[in-house]
């Protein structure tokens, strides 16, 4: 330990000592000459310089070197060096200097991971370029990119995986530019591109188009194949605005709006504008819906496919609020995980959806599955296991009647954490099913590595059954896997008597849709598990 120390402060004087050198090279040489040269010069009293000087180049006795003269020449040629060696420093330093301010304005102006231009660069070439559009009366246009999967991307192979994309996105983006576009890193997933050499707008909606086609194939990241979904935006000069900040954010908006659908783009609008209002709104009364309860839960029932028996139902979230009216799911949910409330909503709904399955199993009701779904950012929550015991141990409902639904594009966004939840989930004996089945781009490897217990068929395979062959033979299909990996099987979306036939021959589960019942209250849940004309009813169509 003492050894430790010493060597330690000895390594600390001689960086401290090789620092001093580092820095003050100049002086340390400078010292150096005039020491030498007044060395010479306090030795030239110690030896006969003529006689030397003489014997050694020329053979004349008369010739002279007065020691004034050899002190002299010997003090100019120290300060010619000392001179050379001050200019070739400050040559140095110039250069140096030059280097650090191009350093500067890499910093300032290029996004370090793809050396493209970074936003502040953007707006000044934009600014340039609305310029020189003003003079020349043509429109510019202006293209928000977003590559909406880098989280998942950084969750499953790093941040090196995610830069890996990054770069590779950059690369696709920028081979299809004109030398006048500029494409520039905004930041994390998203870039915009200024198009100069726009001509008409069916010019730039075939560009965009091309590059969206393009953005999404997939990527080779770490000798995996890697695929994202991407949205663009799209303003255009000077119809969507005139200065660069609105410009810019008016694509942004675009953006956003495109978001709501997978791969699409959206040009700027009047509607768009009003989207974004309407948006705003909602968000700001998302905040206090709970407290005001303008929040509640409403239930859809799942049959056995063979009796149609009540075997499940599914808690549905509903907003009604005084002023902006009744509110889809689909609407207000995607808003919630923008603002940062989807982790406490769901914790709200699986409270109450525990605590009604339970009530109604105190009124002697049947004891049914409760399915609620799962976000994708409650599924990244390392403690949300626990949330759910905390619920079940709270509520007194037993953990075989709870199951917990989340989408198979939730699932494949981060594959490392979703097993390892589903894994926590099926310790507390919960079950997991996978809801949307057949929508996403889940890998048939992966499906029984997960652990799940049940698929739930989408609805689109459902809605052209039976008259529609492909969607019956992928029925048949799914249907026939399911049995392979002893997995259950529900068909969402049954709406028709000939639907509902046709999926009980199919060896499916369990029926979820209108055919049955529409999400209603609890109130009317409660009256549905109570009367046995409605399984009668059912059975008899």
């Amino acid at each position: 330990m003492a050894n430790n120390k010493v060597n330690g402060a000895k390594s600390t004087e001689q960086s401290e000592h090789e620092g001093f050198l580092k820095r003050f090279p100049l002086f340390i040489e400078s010292f150096c000459i005039v020491l030498v040269s007044a060395t010479i010069i306090y030795a030239i009293g110690f030896v006969d310089i003529e006689t030397s000087v003489s014997d050694l180049f020329t053979n004349q006795l008369n010739w002279s070197l007065p020691k004034t003269m050899v002190i002299v020449s010997i003090t100019m040629i120290a300060v010619v060096l000392l001179l050379i060696r001050f200019i070739m420093s400050l040559r140095n330093n110039i250069k140096q200097q030059v280097i650090k301010a191009e350093q500067i304005k890499a910093f300032a102006f290029y996004d370090q991971l793809t050396n493209l231009p970074n936003q502040a660069l953007a707006h000044d070439r934009l600014d340039r370029a609305i310029t020189q559009a003003e003079l020349k009366h043509s429109p510019i246009a202006i293209l928000y990119i977003s590559i909406n999967d880098i989280k998942a991307v950084n969750n499953q192979q790093g941040h090196r995986g995610g830069d890996t994309l990054l770069k590779e996105v950059a690369k696709r983006l920028t081979k299809e530019l004109s030398p006048e576009d500029t494409l520039a890193r905004i930041t994390g997933g998203e870039f915009i591109i200024i198009v100069e050499s726009l001509t008409t707008q069916d010019n730039i909606n075939k560009t965009t188009k091309s590059l969206l086609t393009k953005l999404v194939k997939p990527y080779k990241i770490a000798q995996q194949q890697v695929r994202i979904t991407s949205n663009i935006g799209v303003a255009i000069y000077p119809n969507d605005g005139r200065h660069s900040k609105e410009l810019i954010n008016n694509a942004d908006k675009a953006m956003r709006i495109a978001q709501q659908d997978k791969n699409k783009l959206e040009f700027f609008s009047k509607e768009i504008q009003e989207q974004v209002n309407t948006k705003k709104k909602i968000a700001e009364q998302l905040r206090g819906a709970l407290n005001r309860n303008e929040l509640e839960l409403h239930y859809q029932p799942i049959v056995n496919s063979r009796n149609h028996e009540i075997i499940g139902v599914e808690a549905l979230l509903r907003w009604n609020h005084e002023k902006l009216g009744e509110l889809s799911p689909e609407v207000f949910i995607p808003i919630a995980e923008e603002i940062g409330i989807i982790n406490q909503l769901g914790d709200w709904v699986l409270t109450q959806a525990c605590k009604q399955n339970k009530a109604w199993q105190e009124q002697g009701l049947a004891k049914i599955v409760m399915s609620i779904n799962l976000s994708v950012m409650q599924l990244a929550l390392d403690d949300y296991a626990q949330t759910v015991a905390t619920s079940l141990d709270a509520t007194h409902l037993e953990s075989q009647y709870l199951e917990l639904e989340i989408t198979e594009e939730t699932l494949m966004k981060d594959v490392k954490q979703s097993m390892n939840q589903v894994r926590l989930l099926s310790a507390l004996d919960v079950s997991v099913a996978i809801d949307d089945f057949g929508t996403g781009y889940s890998s048939m490897k992966y499906l029984p590595k997960f652990g799940v217990k049940k698929i739930k068929i989408d609805r689109m395979f459902t809605k052209g059954l039976p008259a529609n062959e492909i969607d019956s033979k992928t029925i048949r299909a799914i249907a026939a896997l399911a049995k392979q990996l002893d997995l259950l099987v529900t068909a969402e979306g049954v709406e028709t008597s000939e639907q509902c036939k046709f999926i009980e021959n199919c060896n499916i589960n369990a029926m979820q849709g209108y055919y049955f019942s529409k999400a209603i209250t609890a109130t009317e849940f409660t009256a549905l598990l109570e009367m046995p004309t409605w399984l009668e009813s059912k059975t008899a169509s």
